[in-house]
């Protein structure tokens, strides 16, 4: 009867009987009629009302219980005609925007509220999996977060925007330090180191190129010796991955200083450490993990980096933004770090510490405080780090296989030439 009866609502609702168990993975915007229900009814069925934008308006775990009162329920809400509102005429005007508003009654309209003209139901994540779909999905329109990929919560590198916007930022590091990216061959570095040279020759011509090809030599100019490239960088003893957008090339020579002056603290403000941070042991007395004179139950987990101390300064080289494919210009997608990529990387920074990148090393100088996940909640502070490369300038000297293509390319630049 009540089959019938739901058909025939105009507009028309959907019925439906669940295991309870299965409701209550669900998110709504009512949980506490679902969550409420207790243990007693996990093995009844569960009768829920949707409306066609997905808002529960009626739900019993007994078929029974329904009586008049449900049937006096949907014989008004059939006569009840969908409110309309701005939003909808907005979505009708502009499709694409995806701008989170309030109504008339200072309501949040989420996907899936009353007047959500795409029909999205009231759920933790949907997505129209037609092939003519905008790719709207219930989580999208109030975050960043592509409905292809897991919604990321965190800081900025959860953010596509700031990650586009970071990485361009490093590609003018690497620009101005005449390097590239991971991957690339001897010809794109040679490119690369060129365009750091052009750059710091007065008026140049393309007309008359100052490289010699027979040799492989350039004449003109060069990046002042004592300029070395360097920027300071903040790392949050609360954020697990600090970049610097400093890059980072293979068999080049960087260093790294931290001020000893500069603090931080761990365990709500009891340890005040500089950056080589504290060590820990086991007392077998007390039977408990002991550092800075008091047993801590904390240290009995695992540091991110086993070999340093806690709260130690402990960097590492990658990508904190990594390109996720070739597209069209200005289309380009980045993603999160790949920690994985970092684990093998990484070394604990003591004041100071010089280091050659190897083969492996290549991208930027991204840095944490060593602690153990999960506990970066009850830390405190931030430390300023500088970064600066020694093996400074640019050789001048190139391979006479390549010096006749790149003396061309300078000749003949092109817009789609990265490094003309």
């Amino acid at each position: 009867f009540l089959t019938k009866l739901v058909s025939r609502c105009d507009p028309p609702f959907s019925l439906f009987t669940l295991p309870l168990p299965s409701i209550y993975k669900l998110s709504l915007h009512q949980p506490r009629e679902i969550f409420n229900k207790g243990d007693k009814d996990k093995d009844q069925p569960l009768l829920l009302l949707l409306s066609r934008r997905g808002t529960p308006l009626f739900m019993s775990s007994s078929y029974p219980r329904i009586g008049l009162s449900a049937i006096v329920l949907l014989l008004t809400l059939s006569q009840a005609p969908l409110p309309s509102s701005a939003a909808e005429n907005r979505f009708e005007e502009d499709p694409g925007n995806l701008v989170i508003t309030t109504n008339s009654d200072g309501e949040v309209e989420l996907p899936g509220h009353r007047n959500d003209v795409r029909g999205l139901p009231n759920m933790p994540f949907s997505v129209d999996a037609n092939r003519k779909s905008d790719g709207l999905s219930s989580i999208s329109p109030w975050t960043g977060t592509s409905p292809s990929f897991p919604l990321y919560k965190g800081g900025s590198v959860y953010d596509p925007s700031s990650r586009t916007a970071h990485e361009a930022q490093t590609k003018s590091s690497r620009v101005t330090q005449g390097v590239t990216n991971k991957g690339t061959g001897a010809f794109e570095q040679a490119q690369a180191r060129l365009k750091s040279l052009v750059m710091a020759t007065a008026s140049f011509d393309n007309s008359n190129v100052p490289l010699d090809v027979a040799n492989g030599v350039w004449s003109g100019g060069s990046p002042d010796p004592s300029a070395l490239p360097t920027t300071d960088f903040t790392v949050d003893s609360t954020v697990r991955w600090n970049p610097s957008n400093f890059a980072i090339q293979s068999g080049e020579t960087y260093l790294i200083e931290v001020a000893s002056s500069q603090m931080w603290y761990d365990d709500s403000l009891d340890i005040h450490v500089n950056t080589l941070g504290y060590d820990s042991y086991f007392d077998v007395a007390q039977k408990c993990h002991v550092a800075e004179g008091k047993c801590r139950s904390y240290l009995r987990n695992t540091l991110r980096f086993k070999k340093s101390n806690w709260m130690h300064l402990v960097c590492g080289v990658g990508y904190y933004a990594t390109l996720l494919q070739e597209v069209g210009e200005g289309k380009e997608r980045y993603m999160p770090l790949k920690e994985a990529e970092f684990i093998d990387q990484l070394f604990a920074v003591d004041l100071s510490y010089t280091f050659t990148a190897s083969p492996e090393q290549n991208g930027e100088l991204v840095c944490f405080a060593n602690d153990a996940d999960g506990l970066y909640y009850d830390n405190s502070g931030s430390i300023t780090v500088r970064i600066t490369r020694t093996s400074w300038p640019p050789s001048t000297t190139f391979d006479v296989n390549y010096a006749e293509y790149l003396k061309k390319g300078l000749e003949n630049p092109s817009k789609y030439d990265e490094f003309a």
